[in-house]
C-alpha cells in the first residue's frame, strides 16, 4: 500500500472522527458500517493516485 498523501491523511482522520461520534451519538451500526466502507474507498483511491495533493511533491 502507497503511504498516504497529505490530502488523504486528512480525509481519513476526519472520517474516522466523524464515524466514532455520530455511533456514539446515534446509536447506529449503519453509520458505523457506512464509514468504514469511506474509509476503505478512501484507501483504494489512495493506492491508484486519485488523491494527489499538489503540495506533496515539493
Amino acid at each position: 500500500m502507497k503511504p498516504l498523501s497529505k490530502k488523504a491523511k486528512m480525509a481519513v482522520g476526519w472520517t474516522i472522527l466523524m464515524t466514532v461520534t455520530g455511533t456514539a451519538m446515534l446509536h447506529q451500526w449503519e453509520f458505523f458500517a457506512m464509514g468504514c466502507t469511506s474509509i476503505a474507498m478512501l484507501l483504494v483511491a489512495n493506492h491508484y493516485g486519485l488523491l494527489k495533493d499538489p503540495e506533496d511533491k515539493k
